[in-house]
């Protein structure tokens, strides 16, 4: 479960507000920086992801299903398909670590 992140209101600080105005106007985060040193981030946050309207499945959707079911037979070799994917897993692709 994701953890709640605390807030600050910025109402009173009115510099505050224009750069998260900005940012989200723009969509583009900020880096905030003291000194030469980036000390936090301003990002905008997405509103209102649209959700798909789900349309109702047809009698010709379920067919076309059922239709797909066994297209593979005869193709691959399961078992072959099984040995290769675990001698892949086996081979390092990385190169040694060198201390």
């Amino acid at each position: 479960m994701a953890k709640e992140m605390r807030s600050i209101d910025i109402s009173g600080v009115p510099d505050m507000v224009r750069i998260a105005e900005e940012v989200r106007t723009s969509g583009r985060p900020r880096i905030l920086r003291r000194n030469g040193e980036d000390m936090a981030m301003v990002i905008p946050i997405a509103h209102g992801h649209k959700r798909r309207i789900k349309r109702a499945r047809t009698q010709a959707d379920y067919e076309a299903f059922l239709s797909a079911a066994g297209g593979w037979k005869g193709l691959v070799d399961a078992d072959k398909l099984l040995v290769d994917i675990y001698e892949s897993r086996a081979l390092s692709t990385k190169p040694p670590i060198e201390l």
